[in-house]
Parts: structure tokens; C-alpha cells; sequence
């Protein structure tokens, strides 16, 4: 072998082995006790299904990563994110998380948020006027179109640490009204009757991923969330759940 073509298998060897390694590198997401069925755990807490189990799980397959699911509590997702400790969390919208650094995905799918009582109230409108008292509310969660109800006392929030929490004081009759997320309701509460749900906000879910996190990369995952919609894999996931 002449001097010319080791050197040139030397330089072909370091210009495929970053690329190598990169494809080995975990891509992070936090497990932040996400509700069932967003995320299901076995008895060690462990993950192991549920919404957004199966989308990362579908992600890390397209881009051909592993995949690391880390336990954070919700509160430090955003500082972790922005440390680069963390590569990307697909349950957010910027009205829930507003730190300006971070990006976002395209959207994954609709999310609804709903009042459960046994009242019946016709729409929005109707609910914002006529309802009152203490609702189940989940701790760290933010209901921006609940804020001024809550501001001048017309509701009082009774945090759970968890929607299906708030949901066992709902049947238990401790509370008379909860909000959690359609897909919650759906999941987690099989006998509806003598309750009543009213929409009372609607978002678009995206990832939110870290600043840090490679352009690359960002454009890898936008190029698979849309590819999952227009396969329809994500209606699939969803439908599995609810």
C-alpha cells in the first residue's frame, strides 16, 4: 500500500467515524409523570407505552437512534432543555411553555381540554358564566382560558399531582368538576354517566426541542412528524388510546 492511499483510508476512516458514532447518540426525552394514557409505566415506573411512548419510539426508529427516556420532574424540563441536557419533549405548545429559545415542531395532533361535571352547560360561552366552585386541576398545569375565572375567585383550583388523581375525587364525589385532556377522560374514567364535559380550550401539539440540539437533527424529526400525520401513523397511535 503507497503512502498516498493509507492516508486516504486514514481521512475516508475519520470522516465516516463521527457520522458513525452520531447515529449511536441517544436521542433524550423526559418522562415528566406524564397521564396515562400519554404515557404508561410498568411498577418500577418504568415506561413502557402510551401516546407519546409510541410516537418517540416511531421518531428514534425513522432517524435510526436509540432512544433515552429520562425521569424529570415537570418543572425542570424547560431549564434542561435549554442546558442541552434534554434533546426534545413532544407534549407542549408555546402558550404552556413561553421560554422564547426554544423551537418547535410541526404539530402532532389537536389536544382538548375539558370540564367534567354534572352540570350541562351549552358551550364556552355559557360555562365562563354559569359556572363556579372548586374544580380538579393537575399541579404545574397551566389553563390559560380558565385564568381570569380563577383570577376573581368565580373558580378555585384544587391541584392533584396527577389528572388521574383528580379524576378518582371526581368518582369518589370529593370534587364536582375536573379538567383534564379528552384523551384522560377517555382513558382513564369508564363510567361517564350522569357527567357532562364542555371544551373549554383546544391546542395544537408540538415538540419543543432544545436549542442545542443539532440543525440536522431539527430537521430530521420535522421531516418524520410530517411523514407520520401523512401516513396517518399518528391517527393510529391515538386511536390505539382512546
Amino acid at each position: 500500500m503507497n503512502v498516498k492511499t493509507c492516508c486516504w483510508l486514514n481521512m475516508t476512516w475519520l470522516l465516516l467515524l463521527p457520522a458513525a458514532l452520531a447515529d449511536q447518540t441517544p436521542l433524550r426525552v423526559p418522562h415528566i409523570a406524564d397521564a396515562p394514557p400519554f404515557m404508561l409505566t410498568d411498577q418500577q415506573q418504568t415506561p413502557v407505552g402510551g401516546i407519546l411512548f409510541d410516537i418517540y419510539q416511531q421518531l428514534a426508529h425513522t432517524l435510526n437512534r436509540p432512544l433515552q427516556i429520562e425521569a424529570i420532574p415537570r418543572k425542570r424540563v424547560t431549564d434542561l432543555l435549554l442546558q442541552g441536557q434534554l434533546d426534545f419533549y413532544c407534549n407542549g405548545t408555546p402558550e404552556w411553555f413561553t421560554d422564547p429559545q426554544l423551537r418547535w415542531s410541526p404539530p402532532l395532533f389537536v389536544h382538548r381540554d375539558l370540564y367534567i361535571s354534572a352540570e350541562h352547560f351549552a358551550d364556552f360561552t355559557d360555562f365562563s358564566q354559569r359556572s363556579k366552585g372548586k374544580v380538579g386541576t393537575t399541579f404545574g398545569y397551566v389553563y390559560p382560558t380558565l385564568t381570569e375565572l380563577f383570577a376573581r375567585g368565580q373558580l378555585q383550583r384544587v391541584d392533584s399531582y396527577s389528572p388521574a388523581e383528580s379524576l378518582r375525587h371526581l368518582q369518589k364525589k370529593h370534587l364536582s368538576a375536573v379538567v383534564v385532556s379528552e384523551f384522560e377522560y377517555g382513558y382513564l374514567l369508564k363510567d361517564k354517566q350522569g357527567l357532562h364535559a364542555v371544551e373549554i380550550e383546544r391546542n395544537q401539539i408540538q415538540c419543543m426541542y432544545s436549542p442545542l440540539l443539532a440543525e440536522s437533527t431539527v430537521l430530521q424529526l420535522d421531516q418524520a412528524i410530517k411523514a407520520l400525520r401523512q401516513q396517518g401513523q399518528l391517527e393510529q397511535i391515538l386511536a390505539h388510546y382512546r
